[in-house]
């Protein structure tokens, strides 16, 4: 299954770098290219990332994080490719990607909080630094 989930991230992040070059150089088949690499990411990779993650969750805590990691995933992709490709809806789709990572942020303090090794410590609110910086970058694409 980890195989499969590295593939499928590998094959769908090279088929939207291709889309994304295509869209610049505004070629034909930037948006075919962007779909289908963005629907392959959304939905397998995340899918089977979000499978082997909840095998290795062992509390509560992790199994909620995972849930909102994937939807949050999920989200910001689609919401970029809605964008991307000016479809409506985009709009609502990003609100609700910057909702789950709004959630997700507290539940990385929490995990970080209940961490005994210090090296796990800082790379949860390294994590958490991340998550807002994209957040904040999310609500600045939002409002261009």
């Amino acid at each position: 299954m980890k195989k499969l989930t590295l593939i499928s991230g590998v094959v769908s992040s090279i088929i939207v770098l291709i889309g994304v070059l295509f869209k610049i150089m505004h070629w034909p088949g930037a948006g075919v290219a962007l779909t289908v690499g963005i629907v392959i990411f959304a939905a397998v990779y995340s899918l089977l990332l979000f499978i082997d993650k909840q095998k290795l969750a062992t509390t509560k805590t992790q199994k909620f994080s995972n849930v909102f990691v994937m939807l949050a995933m999920v989200l910001i992709s689609v919401g970029l490719l809605f964008k991307m490709q000016h479809w409506p809806g985009a709009g609502v789709v990003i609100y609700l990607s910057n909702a789950a990572l709004l959630v997700l942020i507290p539940i990385i303090f929490i995990k970080a909080s209940k961490e005994t090794e210090t090296v796990k410590k800082l790379n949860f609110y390294n994590e958490s630094i991340v998550i807002i910086l994209l957040l904040s970058f999310s609500l600045f694409l939002l409002f261009i």
